[in-house]
């Protein structure tokens, strides 16, 4: 450990002079902490500029497909025969549906057992296929009982799975299809000691297909649930219709709602932009720190920017057609009113404006001139900011070091001049000492 000795010979408060040397050495260093700090600021900034620029982008490209547009909504007269689910491509429409039938596998039922333990079949083997599968064969032994038989089958992943049905006095083997409708129907060839599944007299439910009628036309499935009849409708069939029912009607029709919602979470994207441009270019009578980006050049071309593309008009369509205005602050305002009779009047002045006319387009790449990681214009302002930054810190870490040695020198210096002072005293005393004058 440095003894130092401050100012006990010379007099001279050497601490605190030395001190005062080192802050002077250090003081530059204390500026670009400050510019760091500025900088720092600035660099949230722009992060939050960059985020809510991103924000703004994907709700764009949220509107720029016809199919993301369109929202629509299916009622049907009743609730009994058929459900309706529909996407942004179903067409508003009506329609009439009857169903006639409904799709179903084949059940099959084995021959009867006393029991369902081991022993009660010798060795034998089924073999399950469809027309449009492969063959699976499955075998035992006498050692198999009925519920290892079944597992070994539904293992097996056939086209029919087995269970064993007790009904009171025998056991039987049931095979089920997979799948519905009469393409999907599984047949079975027994061997050996076998479960007599190929006996068509053992058959206890035929496979069908669905059969109903669209608009007159009719359809059949092999399956209950039909998306491909209806373009972005999917029907789930549940129940034939009697004969004394009428058809169902089943309505698509545009949701306004829905629309209106999509269009109004761009717009609140938007004013999520608009403010934090504002939040720093807006002169208030307050004069703003050098931690704001108030003047910037950057931000000042976005926001010009931003303001054409939401006031101009596209495809001949512009967002205040809609009902959608600018204020004085620069901020979007939807009013509801206009927007469902626009809407009305033209359902699909939306998808004109945001598709058509490419608004949708212009607004996502702009936000990826600006934000896009690695040449986006506020991304590289950021990195630029970033740099900055990162060269402060090494001159600040440079100037603390080099006011750390001269800390240093100095009190060592300070220090050999108190011993020396301290010397020179002693010596002077003894000889004063030495001459009788002490």
């Amino acid at each position: 450990m440095t003894v130092t000795f401050s100012g006990l010979a010379s007099g001279l408060d050497s601490a605190a002079l030395i001190d005062q040397l080192v802050a002077a050495e250090r003081q530059p260093a204390v500026l670009l902490g400050r510019k760091v700090n500025d900088l720092n600021r600035q660099g949230i900034i722009v992060d939050d500029l960059i985020s809510k620029l991103r924000a703004f982008g994907d709700r764009a490209r949220g509107l720029d497909l016809a199919s993301e547009i369109r929202s629509v909504t299916a009622e049907r007269s009743d609730t009994s025969h058929v459900g309706v689910a529909v996407s942004g491509t179903a067409s508003v429409s009506t329609h009439s549906l009857r169903v006639t039938s409904t799709a179903r596998g084949q059940t099959v039922t084995s021959r009867t057992f006393a029991s369902d333990g081991a022993g009660v079949l010798g060795d034998g083997s089924v073999t399950i296929d469809t027309a449009s599968g492969d063959p699976v064969t499955v075998a035992w032994t006498s050692a198999d009982s009925l519920s290892a038989i079944a597992a070994r089958i539904n293992d097996a992943n056939a086209a029919a799975t087995a269970s064993v049905v007790f009904d009171g006095t025998s056991y039987r083997l049931v095979a089920s299809s997979r799948q519905t409708g009469t393409a999907a129907t599984p047949t079975f060839t027994d061997a050996g000691d076998g479960l007599a599944w190929s006996n068509p007299a053992n058959v206890t439910a035929a496979s069908r297909d669905a059969a109903f009628v669209v608009d007159g036309i009719a359809v059949t499935r092999g399956h209950n649930v039909v998306s491909d009849v209806l373009a972005g409708v999917t029907l789930t069939l549940t129940a034939p219709h009697a004969a004394a029912d009428p058809d169902t009607t089943i309505t698509i029709a545009s949701d306004g709602g829905a629309i209106r919602d999509k269009v109004k979470g761009l717009v609140d994207a938007y004013n999520g932009v608009a403010g934090a441009l504002d939040g720093q270019l807006r002169y208030n009578g307050v004069t703003k720190g050098t931690d704001t980006l108030f003047g910037d050049s950057t931000l000042r071309q976005l926001q010009r920017a931003l303001g054409t593309v939401v006031t101009s008009e596209h495809g001949g369509k512009s967002l205040a057609g809609l009902g959608i205005k600018i204020d004085t602050a620069g901020r979007l305002t939807l009013d509801q009113g206009k927007f469902d009779a626009a809407l009305t009047s033209d359902p699909a002045a939306v998808e004109a404006l945001f598709v058509s006319g490419g608004l949708a387009t212009k607004i996502a790449s702009l936000g990826d001139v600006y934000a896009r990681a690695g040449d986006g214009v506020l991304s590289a302002k950021g990195k630029s900011i970033d740099d900055r930054t990162t060269a402060y810190q090494k001159d600040i870490t440079r100037i603390e070091d080099a006011a750390l040695a001269v800390g240093e020198r100095l009190r060592a210096q300070f220090t050999a001049l108190e011993r020396a002072i301290s010397t020179m005293k002693t010596q002077s005393n003894q000889m004063l000492s030495i001459l009788g004058q002490l």
